[in-house]
């Protein structure tokens, strides 16, 4: 089936919530809360401006975005799981705002301290020898402890699925990184040694993966275990399209008329080019002729066992901070870990095996070159 193109604004979100309403349960409230809440926050802005315009061709492509994933397309699936989970995307900001912010002080004289903390740190020998006192800037807001904590954390697994980059055992203290004199040899001045670390540490948090609340990693991890109902990954049904009495664009008894004035007038690359075997999974564009290229590439067939691979890709990577027990303040970061064990030998299979020795390591002599 082709995805035809929505003709006005009113129908390119009508379109986006009837693709949202196709994806996974689980998925479903947030994208379509997303949808709604981008169209109510632009609804009265100028409809001819360039920004409304971008704005609208963006949703045209969320469009297919969508339908592509809903019909197989793998890469769009797994994108949709990251944004909803929070690896990705506008709630993974959210996610890090409340890991890298300070808790608030409990009482006034936790907020004294607090106070002479932040004047001491912001308190600077300048060249001349006199103490002077910085500004203070979005980093002071920070918790930088828990930041190295966490990063250090991450740094010791190893995510594979990562859709971030790694962070490695020389970034987790961005202090660390700073020259320790300027390109003529004198000491780093304060204002330039304060944004190479502003720097260095937004960096930093690029990397970082946040944490969740324990009750959306305990449904992840029986996502992923294969554990969950499933009532919150099984997707409904397509529903067919509406279409107006007389209409038999749908079937397949109408021949589609050739556009020759298209081909006259455009290269035929970009004509054809939504019938390619990598695109076709996203335009949904069939191919005529004697010359079918095959199917279409990127295409998967959703099964529970899939479904299982893609949660669990996820919760690799999603962490939870756990409470020690009988230990006030004190916690632990505990990351998603599926086995990797090799499944054990159906009886059909175990035919195969009989008689072949039990290796547990094979041998580090190498063969003599003759």
């Amino acid at each position: 089936m082709r995805l035809s193109s929505p003709p006005s604004t009113l129908h390119v979100y009508r379109h986006l919530l009837r693709e949202a309403s196709y994806l996974p349960p689980i998925c479903r409230p947030y994208i379509v809360e997303q949808i709604r809440n981008r169209f109510d926050k632009h609804r009265y802005d100028d409809s001819h401006s360039p920004d409304t315009k971008h704005r609208i061709r963006r949703a045209r492509h969320d469009v297919r975005f969508l339908w592509a994933a809903n019909n197989g397309l793998l890469s769009n699936m797994q994108r949709i799981l990251l944004l909803v989970f929070g690896r990705t995307g506008k709630r993974r900001s959210e996610l890090i705002h409340d890991l890298v912010r300070r808790e608030p002080p409990s009482d006034s004289d936790e907020l004294e301290r607090a106070l002479t903390r932040e004047r001491e740190a912001r308190t600077y020998k300048a060249r001349d020898g006199t103490y002077k006192e910085r500004a203070p800037d979005w980093l002071d807001k920070w918790d930088m402890d828990n930041i190295q904590t966490f990063a250090s954390s991450q740094g010791r697994t190893n995510q594979v699925a990562s859709p971030r980059p790694q962070i490695k055992s020389k970034q987790i203290d961005p202090a660390k990184r700073l020259p320790e004199a300027d390109i003529w040899g004198r000491p780093l001045a304060a204002s330039l040694a304060r944004s190479k670390l502003r720097k260095e540490y937004k960096a930093l948090v690029n990397r970082v993966l946040p944490p969740v609340v324990k009750s959306e990693w305990d449904t992840l991890r029986a996502l992923a275990m294969g554990e969950a109902d499933s009532g919150l990954w099984k997707m409904p049904p397509r529903r067919p399209q509406a279409r107006l009495p007389g209409d038999d664009s749908g079937d397949g008894e109408k021949t589609k008329e050739w556009d020759w004035q298209a081909y006259a007038t455009e290269p035929v690359r970009s004509i054809e080019r939504g019938r390619s075997r990598s695109q076709r999974a996203r335009t949904g564009e069939e191919v005529d002729g004697p010359y079918e290229q095959g199917n279409p590439r990127g295409l998967h067939r959703y099964t529970p066992r899939l479904w299982r691979r893609l949660f669990a890709r996820i919760w690799e990577t999603t962490p939870v901070i756990e409470e020690r027990p009988g230990k006030n303040g004190k916690a632990d970061i505990v990351w998603g870990q599926t086995s990797k064990d090799a499944p054990v030998a159906t009886a059909a299979h175990a035919v195969f095996f009989e008689g072949v020795p039990d290796v547990s390591r094979t041998s580090g002599k190498r063969r003599s070159k003759k």
